[in-house]
């Protein structure tokens, strides 16, 4: 119900203007408590059928949709390596010539990782469209889009990394870089699939932000490993709950700040999951 508000916010404005002067009062009357209880509620609904799923943001440049780009494979170049066969019945979207070439380096990687390679496809896919040269306005490079502190820091600590701005190696930090978040998340007897989707907030948000995410959950009494969870109380990071941020925090604030691009974040991680389901089926 929260997200619903936040989602509707935009579209009917001048009753948006209402609901924030009504949340404004109630939460400076106690209002932590109404939280709670919209949040029971909303997961209660959940359970009941009610979803209410995020939108993808179709003009971010990052977001092109699933590997629709015309620079694909020809029949023959798509029969020398069997894993890029499609599945039966399924609708083949070639993977483009800018990562062909990197494939047999991503499989090693994955492998060595434990991830699925066709994972690191879906997220290079979601980071970067493919590009190795992608730059982002916060300065994120490569197709897995590391940023210059965090690569420096896979330099300095990790052996076989050199260099993150190489397409090679830039792929090879990424993968690693994703497995830290992996085992940052996941513990024994955790489902990993769910280790693996707060795995990929991390990447994308950073592991502040999960961990302060987390810490709501417990204090509302929901599972803090399952992203569902997770994805609902992202929004509870906004500067909009300060009241309720006071009985959590000693500061009166997540310890990783105010997070109000939790949209991103949570759009992010289901359209990487959309795309590898959709990956799996079509190559073997």
């Amino acid at each position: 119900m929260l997200k619903f508000f936040v989602q509707n916010n935009k579209s009917k404005p001048k009753r948006a203007r209402k609901i924030r002067r009504f949340d404004k009062k109630l939460l400076n009357e106690g209002g932590h408590k109404i939280i709670i209880f919209l949040f029971s509620l909303t997961m209660a609904m959940s359970f009941h059928g009610f979803n209410f799923q995020a939108k993808s943001p179709s003009t971010h440049p990052l977001y092109a949709g699933y590997v629709q780009s015309n620079d694909g494979l020809s029949s023959e170049e798509q029969s020398e390596d069997p894993s890029l066969s499609p599945s039966k019945n399924a609708t083949f979207i070639p993977i483009p010539e800018t990562i062909k070439e990197y494939l047999p380096l991503i499989k090693k990687y994955s492998k060595i990782y434990t991830f699925d390679w066709r994972l690191i496809i879906a997220t290079i896919q979601q980071e970067s469209s493919f590009r190795h040269d992608a730059v982002s306005p916060k300065g994120a490079y490569g197709f897995l889009q590391i940023m210059p502190e965090t690569g420096e820091e896979l330099v300095i600590n990790v052996s076989h990394i050199y260099d993150f701005r190489t397409p090679e190696q830039n792929i090879i930090a990424g993968i690693h870089y994703l497995w830290i978040q992996f085992n940052r998340f996941y513990s024994k007897g955790m489902d990993s699939t769910e280790g693996l989707k707060l795995a990929l907030a991390a990447y994308n948000a950073g592991p502040g932000r999960v961990l302060d995410a987390q810490q709501i959950a417990i204090y509302l009494g929901e599972d803090p490993n399952k992203w569902e969870t997770i994805k609902t109380i992202l929004p509870l990071l906004s500067s909009k709950y300060y009241t309720l941020h006071k009985y959590i925090w000693p500061a009166g604030r997540p310890r990783s700040g105010y997070f109000n691009n939790y949209q991103e974040t949570i759009n992010y991680v289901d359209k990487i999951m959309e795309n590898y389901d959709k990956y799996k089926k079509l190559f073997k």
